[in-house]
């Protein structure tokens, strides 16, 4: 069962699928002893080891510091993705209610961030020193919710950033971004740098902290049929073997007709039942709702996803049992063994609508009825912005 190390801080700057601007899909990512002051405040911050990654950039430096500038003021409870709905739907609008906190601690990322003995920087200073700390920015596509950051925020760059994804993303950051008539060529400039990563293969080379897998998505139909492709990165300690792995946007295998979900799970399923995975970032963008869904994930697809996941980590570990049953077979379901039971999802990409229950609620809902039925044991976390969970 998967057990919290602290081994991970993950910061969500943004986490909506829109249309709200400024708050879509943007993470930061670092070691849980280490803390954002250590980082910003280091007295060799060029030759210090930068232990700092940024999954997308859908938001970025007004985030920041935004949030820097309410750490002191307000509760956690005083969400912004909570505010903007109406604030009296009893507990269903509470800050708590989509918090699963049985297996994950809920801080506020930039608390008092900033403020040191001998030193007090402005919200926009620290923000700016926290954007000038990472390392690299993972990719998981080229759509601009989760990209737009990276740009907006390129001028306040002090050095060459890197940035890493699949061949496709990348071809669209040069040819169709960073071209001189959307944006300035800054990658012809040197500030930003290209990076492409091979699909299902260990890169040792993006941060002193961390080795990352990246692993193609289905993400939809482009032109000619053709899959759009996003990404999930499966990112892990250099030094204890701990692992993360956090989804760009994706549809389920079963209405891709691919089969990319299933070679995570496979791959995956070896770190869960040796505990050294314990949450899954993903995303869940609507209720469930008839076709067509643009590539993306409602709770039944997601929870078909997680009863094979469930069936590979059961396989694994008892292949004489499993091997000629369905993945919502009695046989997983019945069983005192469920090697997701605590495993955090945290779920991100929820999209706006204008009406005055939060959609978080009936997504929420309907994910722990159906991890009821299947008797997984999941932990379900809605994120929200401004959160860190400690992993």
């Amino acid at each position: 069962m998967p057990t919290n190390h602290r081994r991970f801080e993950l910061s969500i700057l943004g986490c909506s699928g829109g249309p709200i601007a400024g708050r879509t899909c943007a993470y930061l990512l670092k070691p849980a002893d280490v803390s954002y002051n250590e980082i910003i405040l280091s007295s060799k911050p060029n030759t210090a080891k930068k232990p700092l990654l940024a999954i997308d950039a859908g938001a970025g430096l007004a985030s920041i510091s935004q949030l820097i500038l309410e750490g002191n003021r307000r509760t956690l409870r005083e969400n912004f993705m909570i505010s903007i709905y109406d604030g009296h739907q009893s507990q269903y609008e509470e800050f708590n209610f989509y918090q699963n906190t049985g297996n994950l601690e809920v801080s506020h990322p930039f608390a008092r961030v900033g403020k040191s003995d001998g030193a007090s920087l402005t919200p926009l200073e620290a923000s700016w020193k926290i954007l000038n700390s990472i390392a690299a920015y993972l990719i998981t596509h080229s759509h601009l919710d989760h990209l737009s950051g990276l740009v907006i925020n390129s001028p306040s760059f002090r050095n060459t950033k890197d940035v890493y994804g699949l061949t496709q993303t990348m071809n669209a950051l040069r040819y169709s971004l960073f071209n001189d008539y959307v944006w300035p060529d800054l990658i012809n400039e040197g500030l930003i740098s290209i990076h492409e990563l091979s699909p299902y293969v260990d890169s040792r080379c993006v941060c002193d902290f961390y080795n990352v897998e990246c692993f193609p998505l289905a993400h939809g139909d482009v032109k000619n049929h053709r899959k759009f492709l996003s990404s999930a990165f499966l990112i892990t300690e250099k030094s204890t073997k701990n692992s993360i792995i956090i989804f760009g946007d994706l549809e389920s295998d079963y209405s891709s007709s691919k089969q990319y979900n299933r070679k995570i799970w496979e791959t995956i399923s070896p770190s869960i039942l040796n505990d050294k995975l314990n949450t899954i970032v993903i995303e869940c963008s609507t209720v469930d709702k008839p076709p067509p869904l643009y590539g993306h994930m409602t709770p039944t697809s997601l929870m078909k996803e997680f009863l094979i996941l469930r069936k590979y980590c059961f396989d694994a570990k008892f292949p004489q049992k499993g091997a000629n049953n369905s993945a919502e077979s009695t046989l997983y379901i019945q069983s005192g063994f469920q090697p997701l039971k605590a495993m955090n999802v945290i779920i991100t990409h929820v999209k706006e609508i204008p009406t005055a229950v939060n959609p978080r609620t009936p997504i929420f809902k309907q994910l722990n009825d159906l991890n009821y039925k299947y008797a997984l044991g999941i932990n379900f976390t809605i994120a929200l912005p401004g959160l860190s969970y400690i992993l």
